[in-house]
């Protein structure tokens, strides 16, 4: 009876770890997968090539270095879907879809690279949490206004980023 009951806890435990997508980070209880980062550094890996310019080779520590940064990319635009869910802010596919240039979704759908429209919904994202945070500012003049503006939401990402609770796998931060 006992052997049972652990074989069936080790099953639940197996069968909440994602489907073998292995967690990097978790931003806010939210796991960000090592499919995602390895999606993202070959995006800019194709780039580097792309542009005639070399890419870190992997394993090597500059590969690490670069791995990580995108790893900050991710946990950002996680921290922006969180927030733009709190505020009530949402994207569409089809605002995503008219914001990104045709030539850039056709590449997109035929590489399977997903940056683009990614990208496209991180900005829709911050420019609908902007709106959220800055519509009760005030100022006596256009500049006033627009430089009042971009000090709240500086402050609204500062105290986002430093009340998200992130917690990075071993090896992944940012700096590691």
């Amino acid at each position: 009876m006992r052997r049972a009951s652990l074989i069936a806890l080790a099953c639940a435990v197996l069968a909440g770890c994602g489907g073998g997508e292995t967690a990097v980070a978790h931003v806010g209880g939210e796991a960000v997968t090592e499919k995602q980062l390895d999606a993202l550094v070959a995006h800019f890996r194709n780039e580097a090539r792309r542009e005639g310019k070399r890419f870190p080779d992997e394993g090597s520590r500059p590969f690490r270095q670069t791995r990580n940064r995108l790893l900050g990319l991710l946990v950002y635009r996680t921290e922006l879907e969180q927030a733009a869910r709190r505020l009530g802010v949402a994207v569409s596919d089809d605002d995503v879809s008219r914001r990104l240039p045709a030539s850039q979704s056709e590449e997109e759908d035929l590489a399977g690279d997903s940056f683009p429209r990614d990208t496209v919904r991180a900005q829709l994202l911050y420019e609908g949490i902007f709106r959220r945070v800055t519509r009760d500012v005030k100022a006596p003049t256009p500049a006033e206004l627009s430089a009042r503006r971009n000090r709240a939401m500086a402050d609204y990402v500062s105290q986002l980023q430093r009340e998200t609770k992130v917690r990075y796998e071993p090896g992944f931060a940012p700096g590691s």
